[in-house]
């Protein structure tokens, strides 16, 4: 018997930097789609995971500041949105300030609180 805790989470084979710099672009882009603008992207390499994830500090329009822990695999293996022929269940996390989800919902946890933050 397995049983699985928080699918998605473990290390990410043959990832590579370069996919993971084409995805947080598209991330990015679905944020500015969602009413959330992005002002600048920049790669944090001292706050990589180290497991396949590659961290970015995203400064958002309204000044708060995000991590981003993105997975390198092409971007259509980690972009999961509830589309038909999507499986949850094979797409790799991303870290939002070290909360782990998939990009969906990723994107909501990109939205500010209540208290604006």
């Amino acid at each position: 018997m397995s049983i699985i805790i928080n699918p998605g989470t473990g290390p990410v084979a043959d990832a590579t930097e370069a996919n993971a710099a084409i995805n947080i672009t598209v991330f990015g882009d679905d944020l500015q789609a969602a009413g959330l603008p992005v002002d600048s992207c920049t790669r944090a390499q001292g706050a990589d995971y180290g497991d396949g994830r590659y961290a970015f500090t995203l400064a958002m329009g309204d000044g708060r500041t995000i991590e981003i822990q993105m997975p390198g695999l092409p971007v259509d293996q980690v972009r999961f949105m509830s589309e038909d022929g999507q499986n949850i269940w094979h797409f790799p996390r991303l870290y939002v300030d070290d909360s782990s989800m998939v990009w969906e919902f990723a994107l909501g946890a990109c939205e500010p609180d209540e208290d604006g933050e």
